[in-house]
């Protein structure tokens, strides 16, 4: 009877050691897989190589791949090992280490150059785009606000010319109210008669004169020569 027992109590003892073994295995598989995650992490890794690091490798047939960046100015090694290797080269050593590589039997590829998005593009459209908004709005808003206080300057009228053109300017001064500088008076009389019946200089070949140059130190009278011919 003691036996009978403790018979129907073994097939319990053995269920519970497979479920124990079903669990230790799971741990080791998820174990295993972290470490394995853990390897591939550690090995897409690269570290620094210097150039001529990588060329005594190149020479020596360590390396497998290369793969150089879309502006050649940096290559991606992989060596024999598995283990990846980044290098700074040079323009004027493409050439060279091309060659260097077709001799040696490496495989080597040029990465496409990445391709912006299309939200990045736009942002940066708009970024190009803010600071001339910002001035046209500011101005704008100065106008208004001068407008609104009863005139004043107008910001967009910076730079614009106040003078006005007259016709017959009256300026009250003609060559009779400029004592001395005949020389001058006799050479601006000619320029005033050019101007007042241009057809008799046409007739023999002459130009109307595009301006005339007054030139001498302050106080000799320009600015009175000036207005006299206006006034002429």
């Amino acid at each position: 009877p003691a036996i009978r027992a403790a018979a129907p109590q073994r097939p319990a003892a053995l269920h519970m050691s497979a479920g124990r073994r079903a669990k230790l295995g799971a741990l080791a598989a998820a174990a295993a897989a972290v470490s394995s995650q853990a390897a591939v992490a550690a090995e897409a890794k690269s570290t620094p190589w210097a150039y001529s690091t990588f060329l005594e490798a190149v020479e020596t047939n360590q390396i497998e791949k290369v793969s150089f960046s879309a502006d050649g100015k940096q290559c991606l090694s992989i060596d024999k090992d598995g283990n990846r290797h980044e290098t700074l080269v040079l323009p004027e050593q493409s050439a060279e280490l091309i060659k260097l590589l077709v001799s040696k039997g490496v495989v080597f590829a040029v990465q496409p150059p990445s391709q912006p998005s299309t939200f990045g593009a736009i942002a940066g459209v708009l970024g190009n785009l803010a600071f001339p908004l910002l001035i046209i709005g500011g101005l704008a808003f100065l106008q208004r606000r001068s407008g609104g206080m009863g005139g004043g300057m107008n910001p967009l009228d910076l730079g614009k010319s106040k003078s006005k053109i007259q016709m017959e300017p009256q300026t009250g001064v003609t060559f009779d109210d400029v004592a001395g500088c005949d020389g001058s008076k006799f050479e601006l009389t000619e320029v005033v008669e050019f101007l007042k019946n241009p057809s008799k200089y046409s007739a023999l070949g002459a130009k109307i004169p595009r301006g005339v140059i007054m030139e001498g130190p302050p106080g000799t009278g320009k600015t009175l020569l000036a207005r006299a011919v206006a006034g002429e």
